[in-house]
């Protein structure tokens, strides 16, 4: 049984290590790695606390982030996709793994046709006749398309934002 100390360093052990996979996950498919590509995973500037922590997540990262080694420096690599995990600045480089100017293209394209996307559902909602007309749930159909369309433009931003 934990008691207080222990539960609390357990939890926090546990907690960094999923935040730290699921972000590496979100980032992986944001950029269009490929599912089998390892990639080298460089916490930056962090303190011996957490690079201890991530000494002993290594197995698992390799496992369930596709990790291929760690390592530690002041500052991050150049070309790499970097993210905030508990206040640890992560980085994944990404030179060798993606194209990155082709992907930054890609990126801006999506952001492009979601944007218009955006801007029709935004027409046909700012339409008055079209929502008086149209059924409640065709409505909120369109609502929901815009919302999503927004996320996503919100995701692709961030990868962009990673990539610049």
């Amino acid at each position: 049984m934990l008691h207080g100390l222990e539960h609390e360093g357990a939890e926090a052990e546990i907690g960094w290590m999923v935040d730290l996979i699921s972000e590496i996950r979100s980032v992986r498919s944001e950029m269009n790695v490929p599912a089998g590509a390892q990639m080298p995973l460089v916490l930056v500037g962090v303190s011996t606390d957490v690079q201890a922590r991530a000494g002993r997540a290594l197995d698992t990262l390799k496992r369930l982030a596709r990790v291929s080694e760690l390592s530690f420096a002041e500052v991050p690599p150049a070309n790499s996709a970097q993210m905030i995990v508990r206040g640890a600045l992560v980085a994944l480089p990404l030179d060798g793994i993606i194209d990155i100017s082709a992907e930054k293209t890609r990126l801006q394209k999506e952001i492009g046709k979601f944007e218009g996307e955006v801007k029709k559902i935004d027409a046909k909602l700012g339409n008055a006749d079209f929502v008086a007309r149209a059924p409640d749930e065709v409505v909120e159909e369109n609502r929901e398309r815009r919302g999503d369309a927004v996320s996503r433009i919100e995701k692709m931003k961030a990868a962009l934002d990673r990539l610049s």
